[in-house]
């Protein structure tokens, strides 16, 4: 099945569930800040990893794209193109 909500809105309900009191999150504060990332045009999954790598000196990836779509949005760790 197909859903075809907008990626603001799926933003939208998920910083609605990030503020619910019995929903528990285990990196409430990477959520957050890779639903920022989403929210600036970069893959949700790929947000994700990149935000959970933050003790990194940088995240590593053959994705010229996800490079490409990292640049400018300062994340931490800064992602690089191997290859």
């Amino acid at each position: 099945m197909a859903y075809t909500l907008s990626r603001r809105d799926i933003v939208r309900v998920m910083r609605t569930l990030t503020g619910v009191e019995h929903v528990t999150i285990e990196d409430r504060g990477g959520v957050l800040i890779a639903l920022d990332a989403y929210d600036a045009g970069l893959d949700f999954a790929d947000a994700l990893h990149v935000t959970h790598s933050s003790r990194a000196v940088a995240f590593a990836t053959f994705d010229r794209r996800l490079v490409k779509r990292a640049k400018g949005l300062a994340l931490s760790p800064a992602v690089e193109l191997l290859g």
